[in-house]
């Protein structure tokens, strides 16, 4: 249940980026993530503040690419969330007696001062190296969509790539390339963002089975 609660607006996103294109699907992550948020302030009386912030930059970010018609900003999104994220976790480092993560998962762990700031490094490095593939998949995406609509063949600059047919353009194999592009970042942002993600899971626990095993060793 946990597990669609947090990717769930990814999940739909993806879906109706394939049937319906991109801008239907900003719109049906906004409203998915609105429903995430509230459902997390009815379950545990409170709001989650990672939600909270994805939230404000899906609407900032999406509602301009929706506005302007250009996928750019939805796009980068995705980094500037991931690198807020990190600096958060960075930040947490120096300010106050305990990081970000203690605070969070501090009643369930007891552990060392220097582990946690360990896992904070540790995830904090993987929201840049996350936020950093994002931008790698960007760039391609945007460059090839430019080199698409500047292909000397008048095309409207705000279609939308995913609903649009290449077949009926002149300039087909850049059409595809900048359909496949597009796509591209897409699937990284649903498999990639995710795979990413459970892998940073993995290596936390195996960092923190040796204190695990201490712990009921102790007991």
């Amino acid at each position: 249940m946990k597990f669609l609660l947090d990717f769930g607006p990814i999940i739909l996103f993806f879906i109706v980026y394939k049937y319906y294109g991109l801008y239907a699907a900003i719109y049906a992550m906004i409203a998915s993530t609105f429903v995430q948020i509230m459902y997390s302030r009815v379950s545990t009386g409170k709001f989650v503040t990672s939600q909270v912030l994805t939230f404000a930059l899906l609407v900032v970010f999406g509602g301009i690419s929706i506005i302007l018609r250009d996928p750019a900003f939805v796009m980068w999104k995705v980094s500037v969330l991931y690198v807020i994220f990190a600096a958060v976790l960075i930040g947490s480092n120096f300010v106050g007696s305990k990081t970000l993560l203690e605070r969070m998962m501090g009643k369930e762990l007891q552990l060392p001062r220097t582990t946690w700031v360990n896992l904070t490094w540790f995830w904090s490095l993987g929201f840049i190296i996350i936020a950093g593939i994002n931008a790698f998949f960007v760039n391609i995406a945007l460059s090839a969509r430019s080199e698409f609509l500047n292909g000397g063949v008048q095309i409207d600059p705000k279609i939308d790539l995913a609903n649009f047919d290449c077949s009926q353009s002149p300039i087909e194999s850049l059409c595809i390339a900048a359909q496949s592009s597009e796509e591209a970042w897409v699937n990284f942002k649903l498999f990639g963002t995710l795979g990413l993600t459970l892998v940073l899971i993995v290596i936390t626990v195996l960092m923190l089975s040796k204190h695990i095993k201490e712990k009921q060793t102790d007991s």
